[in-house]
């Protein structure tokens, strides 16, 4: 019998390919125009795996799978991930319920009453069973040769990692010859062709390809997965206020930047006029205050952070139809701005300590924003215009 992971609807294989597709078909595109395509078509490729929910609850199912799985440990999204993500949802709606009974109906070519579905369902969310560790193969084949249990009372679900599939499935009847068949099925036609078909129907200049894969941004654009960016500190994240932050002590993080990279005070009213002057959405304090403190956290020149978001989304301009939602990762941490839609003080602490993973083990003859632009992004110019935009930053501001 093959695992769950047969199912695979995205794998770091799958992601590369669709860089090289989009590469190809656009080499004339700036890199963050390409980031932006491979963002969307990650999206879209998730989205229509999910069962027919409404539009907002499938944006949050897609934003789930790709934090928790694609740019979690997992590194793949799959069949299985979906089903197991749809159990955080309500399962008592029967908006979600039916939805969700149709998808599984589909997806196991079986028919399922809604009482039984739902009695399963239950099973699911008070198995406890899953504890020990074991591959997905490993615990679908258990349930599989189980006897069904009758189930009590439903109890509070366990968490999104302790689910699994074999659960839902050890309920149904020839789950095994169906789960066979299923994957075989899965497995047929090449994800490449069904990409160039999906391109091809993408209608004008301003559309995006509608192209089916999970969000990766520009780091996926770029050349996959990277390991630099790192959890943010929750307790240093605190949310910014929306006057000048106190100056307080040099910060004694230590890292391997520079001495005239590290943190010191700026001039507040300065790079807030410079900003202003640009009709940047980051002139606000909420956003000028979360980028300076996860600076000051990390000991990083303020200014470096702010001549990034120069380079990335050249400062946010307010007349920018997305403005608001690109102010929250001006950075474009984790790929890119909308596949990674977060908040402004989140993706500040990301982007900074990102900026002290990269600056490690640095050879004393190399440029330190050269340095880090061998991961932070594919476009070899990065550092020359982050370092020209420092260096005026640094006229204006230091």
């Amino acid at each position: 019998m093959k695992s769950t992971e047969g199912a695979s609807i995205l794998t770091p294989a799958d992601i590369h390919h669709i860089r090289t597709f989009i590469d190809d078909k656009y080499p004339d595109k700036p890199q963050s125009e390409k980031s932006e395509i491979v963002a969307d078509a990650i999206r879209r490729i998730i989205n229509q795996h999910l069962p027919d929910f409404a539009e907002t609850v499938k944006k949050e199912l897609t934003s789930r799978l790709v934090r928790k799985k694609l740019l979690g440990s997992v590194g793949t999204v799959h069949t299985g991930h979906i089903f197991e993500a749809c159990l955080d949802l309500d399962i008592r709606d029967q908006r979600i319920v039916r939805p969700l009974r149709n998808w599984v109906e589909r997806k196991l070519d079986v028919s399922v009453e809604d009482r039984e579905f739902q009695r399963v369902l239950r099973l699911v969310n008070s198995n406890d069973q899953q504890k020990e560790q074991q591959t997905p193969l490993d615990a679908v084949a258990r349930e599989l040769n189980a006897p069904v249990t009758v189930t009590t009372e439903p109890q509070a679900s366990s968490s999104l990692e302790k689910r699994d599939t074999a659960s839902l499935l050890s309920g149904m009847p020839s789950t095994r010859i169906l789960l066979s068949a299923v994957f075989a099925i899965l497995l047929l036609g090449g994800l490449l062709v069904y990409i160039w078909s999906l391109v091809h129907k993408s209608n004008g200049a301003d559309t995006m390809p509608i192209v089916s894969a999970s969000p990766l941004e520009k780091q996926a654009a770029a050349g996959g997965k990277s390991q630099a960016f790192g959890a943010p500190d929750k307790n240093a994240a605190a949310a910014a206020t929306a006057t000048e932050p106190e100056k307080k002590a040099t910060p004694t993080f230590k890292n391997e930047l520079p001495k005239s990279l590290q943190y010191s005070d700026i001039q507040y009213e300065e790079l807030k006029a410079f900003l202003e002057s640009r009709s940047s959405m980051l002139a606000e304090p909420k956003y000028m205050n979360a980028i300076i403190k996860a600076a000051r956290h990390y000991n990083i020149d303020p200014l470096l952070l702010f001549a990034i978001t120069g380079q990335e989304q050249s400062f946010v301009p307010e007349d920018h139809d997305r403005a608001k939602e690109m102010a929250n990762n001006p950075f474009n941490v984790y790929y890119s701005w909308q596949s990674f839609n977060t908040t402004i003080e989140e993706s500040s602490m990301i982007a900074a300590k990102t900026v002290v993973n990269l600056s490690k083990n640095r050879p004393e003859d190399q440029d330190p924003i050269n340095w880090i632009n061998r991961k932070y992004a594919e476009d070899e110019n990065w550092s020359v215009g982050v370092n020209d935009i420092l260096d005026m930053l640094e006229d204006i501001a230091a």
